[in-house]
């Protein structure tokens, strides 16, 4: 077998590529194992606000979470909903893509342009606007908000 990059870095063309390639799924676990895991979102949370020089508590405040849930999110303790992270993404200022990314380390559904909520949401992430607005769209659509909660209370 050709050597190849098995440092973390290669591409999810080339691990699909060994995935296909191999005699069995079995196989390709025998040889892959060790460079696959499963994120958890607390680290993928916590490396996005590194990497945006943002603190969890500035992040937790923007994204209008209640103060120990938002840290129980990023410690690992509780599991975020879809909801949840899609606050987080606003309290992160996150891009489209990094919200789908997100959304998808977390293993939830992605944002769907054909479902009218999701599509505001979208539009909201890709202006760049805050939770506040994207709050105010979903009222004066008649849908759910972010929090949950319905428009009528």
């Amino acid at each position: 077998m050709a050597a190849s990059r098995r440092d973390g870095n290669e591409s999810t063309r080339e691990i699909e590529r060994r995935l296909f390639a191999a005699q069995s799924f079995e196989g390709f676990l025998e040889e892959n194992a060790s460079g696959m895991v499963t994120p958890q979102i607390c680290y993928h949370l916590s490396e996005l606000c590194r990497a945006r020089g943002l603190k969890a508590v500035e992040v937790i405040r923007r994204a209008n979470l209640e103060r120990t849930y938002g840290h129980q999110l990023f410690n690992g303790t509780r599991k975020p909903s879809r909801d949840k992270l899609l606050q987080l993404a606003f309290g992160l200022g996150l891009t489209v893509e990094e919200t789908q990314e997100l959304l998808k380390v977390a293993r939830k559904s992605p944002l769907y342009p054909k479902i009218m909520r999701d599509a505001a949401i979208m539009r909201c992430l890709y202006d760049g606007k805050q939770l506040d607005d994207v709050q105010a769209l979903l009222s004066q659509l008649g849908l759910s908000l972010l929090s949950g909660e319905d428009q009528n209370g």
